[in-house]
């Protein structure tokens, strides 16, 4: 089992958010909670798992 451009993607994308988040909100984002900041951020997340695990086509193992 390979990983396709769409797994790496979201590979990247998990990444990415990892790192603004530590650039960025660190440990004081929840002083100033902006909901649509944490949508966003939980919306991110749930596409960039289903990338990273999404099933390759090449893959046709049953």
């Amino acid at each position: 089992m390979g990983f396709s451009l769409i797994n790496w993607i979201g590979f990247a994308m998990l990444v990415l958010a990892f790192l603004l988040n530590e650039a960025f909100l660190g440990i004081n984002a929840w002083y100033d909670l902006n909901i649509m900041a944490v949508l966003t951020g939980v919306v991110w997340l749930v596409v960039a798992a289903a990338l990273s695990i999404w099933p390759s086509h090449r893959d046709q193992r049953a």
